[in-house]
């Protein structure tokens, strides 16, 4: 009972520890590093508050369309993951208003969830010193760090995951209906937020078959997979707001190119999210034999996830983010295997040393270049945004170009249109758009101001009133 109460001090411990570091910039504005995602994931919660709540028919603040094939989206339609992330924030929303600090802080606390689970999991396979290492290591990388407070479904669909795992690998071993129960809402969540959510499903067949009870196993998990196909065919109604995804396979023909390898071991496994020294343990951890295949096999799921997805990998490095628990059991099974000692290896003294080398150095090689995440692109789209905001009327339809970054179309606090994809005249005629709002001097900028009413103007942004000429168009002054 002691050596009990122990273990469960130091895990409350851990969780306090990644509690504290995910605090960091929990209150910045989204600007910082995938301002874009989180900017859509974001304005949906806000659609609710705006709107009326109803998560089965999500709205963002994008009228450009992203579909497979491009289609305007008038109607705002946000359908990629089912919304569980924005049904756990709306609540804080209608409660304490609109701030994206609870994103980040509902984030956070999905983020320690998954830490519990990752410590339960593990202790049943390899130990309590395995399981509190692997939950130390998924609270400290800074890469998971950052991502663990961001505005994203990823934490979430983690948390669901390792749910899913934590409870179905129960029931196949004790065979309780309440585990049963339990894990099925995990996995119709899990499976509702992401299909990749089968590149955790691996183990648990390892486990089934080991068991003898694999039938019954597939029949529940495809059982499982109904509520995500009704989803998916119900979404089918409104392509325009189905965001292309086809390119995430291989939209590139990157996979297993020399340039694959490169951002996924060099760029990505061996410097932001383990570091070359984190990748040594890593290895040292998943080559050892080990009493079960149970996370190996895990592990083979995930390189295997990496090569499918593989255009998704290489350009979002968010993605990488499901690999994380995985990775730090290994990350830990290599620190324990040093501290014991490798038979046939350098002498026990010196391998216990090289653990001890190897972990300050995989936080501080990783953290190098994870800082540069947490930094703010473009200020001033927090500042257009805040001008606009309260300048603009309330049923303003705004052309806010940013490359296609729905950011600046964020701060500002309309909808409308984050990118030019029809000349402004046809945008206003057609999709009433009422005012265009810049953070660059560019010929379109330039041209706008000659033609339309400028609202207000310094010399980092320009707002200007589409529905106001001051110049006639002409074709001797064509629109850029």
């Amino acid at each position: 009972m002691k050596i009990l109460i122990n273990q469960y001090i130091w895990l409350v411990i851990v969780i306090l520890l990644a509690f504290s570091l995910r605090l960091y910039k929990i209150d910045a504005p989204i600007a910082d590093w995938h301002s874009w995602r989180q900017a859509d994931t974001a304005s949906v919660t806000r659609s609710f508050i705006k709107e009326g709540f109803n998560p089965f028919i999500p709205k963002y603040d994008d009228m450009s369309g992203v579909a497979e094939k491009p289609i305007p989206n008038p109607g705002r339609f946000r359908f990629v993951e089912f919304p569980i992330y924005n049904i756990a924030v709306y609540p804080f929303y209608l409660v304490f208003g609109v701030n994206e600090a609870y994103h980040r802080l509902v984030s956070v606390l999905f983020s320690l969830g998954s830490i519990t689970f990752i410590y339960f999991i593990t202790r049943k396979y390899l130990g309590v010193a395995t399981a509190l290492l692997s939950g130390l290591f998924f609270a400290v990388l800074p890469f998971n760090v950052f991502f663990s407070r961001t505005t994203l479904p990823e934490p979430t669909f983690i948390f669901f995951s390792l749910g899913m795992i934590y409870f179905l690998d129960r029931w196949i071993d004790e065979r309780k209906k309440v585990l049963l129960l339990i894990g099925v809402v995990f996995t119709i969540t899990a499976f509702l937020m992401k299909p990749w959510a089968i590149f955790f499903t691996p183990p648990l067949i390892y486990a089934s078959l080991k068991n003898r009870i694999f039938k019954k196993f597939l029949v529940i998990l495809i059982l499982c997979l109904i509520p995500f196909l009704m989803w998916r065919l119900f979404i089918l109604s409104h392509p325009e707001g189905i965001p292309a995804s086809n390119w995430l396979l291989n939209g590139d023909e990157i996979r297993f190119r020399p340039a694959f390898w490169w951002w996924i071991i060099s760029e990505r496994l061996g410097g932001e999210i383990l570091g070359v020294t984190g990748l040594t343990l890593f290895i040292i951890g998943l080559i050892i034999k080990s009493k079960t295949y149970f996370f190996h096999i895990w592990a083979i799921s995930f390189f295997a996830y990496f090569a499918i997805f593989a255009t998704g990998n290489v350009r979002h490095n968010y993605y990488q983010t499901s690999f994380l628990p995985i990775a730090a059991i290994f990350l830990s099974l290599g620190v324990i295997n040093l501290v014991r000692g490798l038979e046939g290896f350098i002498p026990r003294i010196w391998t216990i040393a090289l653990a001890i080398l190897l972990l300050p150095l995989t936080v501080y090689f990783t953290w190098v270049p994870v800082k540069e995440f947490y930094k703010i692109n473009n200020s001033t789209i927090a500042e257009v945004g805040k001008a606009a905001d309260q300048i603009l009327p309330e049923e303003a339809v705004v052309l806010a170009p940013y490359n296609g970054d729905t950011a600046l179309l964020y701060h500002i606090n309309r909808h409308g249109w984050p990118v030019t994809a029809f000349p402004i005249p046809e945008l206003v005629s057609f999709y009433g758009v009422t005012h265009y709002v810049s953070t660059s001097y560019d010929s379109k900028t330039n041209w706008v101001k000659r033609h339309f009413l400028v609202v207000k103007e310094n010399k980092d942004y320009l707002i200007a009133d589409l529905t106001k000429i001051i110049k006639p168009l002409s074709k001797e002054d064509p629109e850029p």
